[in-house]
């Protein structure tokens, strides 16, 4: 309501102004009756001929709209006020259409848009003959701003009747009716695609690694004859960003031996396999930080043998190797920075068939053994 005040403040407000203006031109010309031009007939102006001039309000449409919205006709308002308090005035209004969208259904919206304002001001008791409308469409030299808008001549008139019945309306040519075309609408453009999904953020994830750790026999027999020793692993790792994953790995070790004989060489007792083992994962994923304990337990297969090894010097190996399978089973805990990854671990490996001992101390699982470690590597 507050919107529609407004615009009636501003409608009567313009046309005000513009009927102080025609009336002012008319002092004027009656002032000049005398000159020799009009003596001569030859007056720059009909004493019949309405006087009009630009009220100074535009009523604005919506794109492809033909329809008034609250301000509108709280400014029509006023101009309805200012037409009913003199019957020599009159309107004369021009529809425009912005420049988007086919000519000829712009110039058949742009003569919509002017008779729904007379039409309005009809509703208001403003009498049909004394508004004029016309369809500009989109006249480039008398575009409004906007282009979607109704302007207005606001006209007096010096004789006895109403302004409209002597002024000269501008010629326009008639054009078919035609169907409302909406305005063109500019071609979507698709939005880019989105960015790739970092190879260290898929969801599966892979990682190569690589380490060492500390490892030592879990049975007596094998820890009196040799001490503790170093051991090292090199792994391939499916789904690092998965709950179920997998490694494949090399492993080896390297222990000293306590031999009980004399020789001049240092044996060494060496070990040297592969593993396959299934990871249990709890994948943990802050931006680009990957918090992750596991799981892991398989099978695999481990060669042990002595190097330096002579024949009768050590007395507590019946042979210098021995071929095994192994079943190693642990935990651990890694952490990724994109593709950078570290973890640590620990874990313990039943080893079987084995036959590196003599009979005496060959019990079943002389060969089981520990280890702690870490690994570093990068996911891909």
């Amino acid at each position: 309501m507050r919107m529609k005040a407004i615009g009636w403040f501003v409608g009567s407000l313009g046309l005000l102004a513009a009927a102080g203006t025609a009336q002012g031109n008319q002092d004027d010309e009656t002032a000049g009756s005398a000159s020799p031009g009009k003596a001569m007939g030859m007056s720059s102006r009909s004493a019949d001929k309405p006087d009009c001039k630009d009220a100074g309000v535009t009523v604005a449409f919506k794109v492809n709209s033909e329809e008034l919205d609250q301000n509108a006709r709280g400014a029509l308002d006023g101009v309805a006020t200012w037409l009913k308090a003199d019957d020599h005035r009159t309107l004369y209004l021009e529809g425009f259409a912005d420049t988007t969208g086919q000519s000829e259904p712009n110039l058949v919206l742009s003569a919509k848009r002017a008779d729904a304002v007379k039409t309005y001001l009809v509703e208001q008791g403003v009498d049909t003959s004394r508004v004029t409308t016309v369809g500009r469409g989109e006249e480039i030299d008398h575009l409004p701003a906007n282009g979607r808008a109704v302007t207005f001549l606001a006209c007096a008139s010096p004789g006895p009747g109403p302004a409209v019945a002597q002024l000269e309306v501008p010629p326009v040519t008639p054009v078919e009716p035609v169907e409302a075309v909406p305005a063109a609408v500019p071609e979507a453009v698709p939005p880019p695609p989105p960015a790739p999904t970092p190879s260290w953020a898929r969801r599966f994830g892979w990682a190569v690694m690589a380490g060492g750790n500390y490892t030592d026999f879990t049975g007596s027999n094998m820890r009196d004859v040799t001490g503790g020793g170093g051991g090292w692993d090199a792994r391939f790792i499916g789904g690092t960003h998965s709950i179920i994953g997998f490694e494949a790995a090399y492993v080896g070790s390297a222990h000293s031996i306590n031999s009980l004989g004399v020789t001049s060489a240092n044996p060494t007792l060496i070990q040297n396999g592969f593993e396959g083992t299934g990871r249990l994962n709890i994948p943990i994923r802050y931006r680009a930080n990957l918090f992750e304990p596991y799981g892991y337990a398989g099978l695999g297969y481990s060669r042990f043998h002595v190097s330096n090894f002579e024949n009768g010097t050590l007395s507590s190996f019946t042979s210098n190797a021995d071929n095994t399978m192994t079943a190693p089973f642990g935990g651990g805990f890694a952490y990724a920075y994109k593709g950078f990854i570290a973890d640590v671990r620990g874990g313990w490996t039943a080893v079987y068939y084995e036959n590196l001992l003599g009979a005496a101390q060959n019990t079943g699982g002389a060969l089981n053994h520990w280890n702690a470690g870490g690994q570093i590597g990068f996911m891909f």
